[in-house]
């Protein structure tokens, strides 16, 4: 996938932010994060930013 300028990157972060209904600048830190890590590819980003939040989710009620 091809590398995304900071325009793009922020463009995608906001989307994953409404698409996911989140906020915070951690948030935005962990879609960073992981869509570095996965090459900015939407659908696993995506996923990995599910299992992350349902599994702090989860922490915090324990």
């Amino acid at each position: 996938m091809p590398e995304l300028n900071s325009e793009q990157q922020k463009q995608f972060i906001e989307e994953m932010m409404t698409k996911n209904e989140l906020k915070g600048a951690s948030k935005k830190r962990l879609i960073r994060f992981l869509a570095e890590k996965y090459q900015w590819d939407q659908q696993r980003v995506q996923f990995k930013l599910k299992r992350a939040t349902l599994a702090e989710r989860y922490a915090q009620s324990h």
